[in-house]
């Protein structure tokens, strides 16, 4: 169907001008790394601070949202997707993006929601769409 072709693109493309616009400095990649960094480091064995529950928050909910905005793309354009395997979640995935960009530090340069998605792709490239 093109309508959800259609669909899928529109909404991949408005993640991440909604993304850029509330953080619309380059470079803020390095930024998304360090809270993603603090909060995989978060043992868990009390509350969160105040500081911990932003990192928390803020980097798995970028995960939780490339998730959706790669559900939508691997329909649209499968080969700019990624294909984590089934069991990870969004602790897994911000390991893998923060891992993805130590690998390819000129990523830091970029914004941040595009050098996640590019990380997760380089790390999990889809096979055949899938």
């Amino acid at each position: 169907m093109k309508f959800k072709h259609w669909y899928g693109s529109l909404q991949f493309v408005v993640l991440f001008f909604l993304v850029g616009a509330a953080h619309a400095a380059e470079g803020e990649a390095a930024r998304y790394v360090e809270q993603c960094s603090a909060a995989i480091s978060f043992a868990g064995s009390s509350a969160p601070n105040a500081t911990e529950a932003l990192n928390i928050g803020f980097c798995f909910g970028l995960m939780d949202g490339l998730r959706g905005a790669n559900y939508f793309l691997k329909n649209a354009d499968p080969s700019s997707a990624f294909c984590e395997p089934a069991a990870f979640d969004n602790a897994d995935l911000a390991k893998a993006f923060v891992a993805g960009v130590e690998t390819n530090p000129k990523l830091k340069e970029l914004r941040g929601a595009l050098a996640a998605q590019i990380a997760l792709r380089a790390t999990f490239p889809c096979k055949n769409g899938k």
